[in-house]
């Protein structure tokens, strides 16, 4: 996912500026973080949508799912794909010339998309979760853990 990658950018950012925060001048031994250390911007493309029917399908099995619960699990597919489809449509990248403030709008932007992702997946997850047998809630809780879609 591009949020991986995001934090990832921004962790390398966060903690190059904490070593070189952190770093005494003029200690023997000890030299400034190279400049490609804390680029932001590197050209790296998006990575790939993930195959989302796969990942239905995937944790359909997973789940056991009951053809009593099927409708419940239907509902949760039906989010998961809306909110691949949001995702995917969602800037993932600011222009290569992009400042430290239009990375951080951009990573705000795409966060706030998977928000409300995970707001509309809530109700159809506590639907189905509730007809769930204690030994699919353990296999549910498992795969979530994981992110949804398993």
């Amino acid at each position: 996912m591009s949020q991986n990658y995001s934090r990832s950018v921004l962790a390398g950012l966060v903690s190059g500026c904490l070593v070189i925060a952190g770093s005494p001048s003029g200690m023997a031994g000890e030299e400034p973080p190279a400049a490609s250390n804390i680029i932001l911007a590197q050209a790296r493309p998006n990575p790939p949508p993930p195959n989302i029917e796969a990942n239905i399908s995937s944790l359909h099995q997973r789940l056991q799912i009951t053809p009593a619960q099927e409708a419940q699990f239907g509902a949760v597919a039906n989010v998961l794909r809306a909110n691949t489809h949001a995702e995917a449509s969602a800037p993932h990248q600011p222009p290569a010339n992009a400042s430290a403030v239009d990375e951080l709008r951009a990573e705000i932007q795409y966060d706030e998309v998977e928000l409300a992702g995970l707001k509309r997946l809530l109700p159809a997850l506590e639907a189905l979760y509730a007809s769930l047998s204690p030994a699919q809630r353990q296999a549910a809780d498992a795969a979530f853990r994981e992110g949804p879609g398993g």
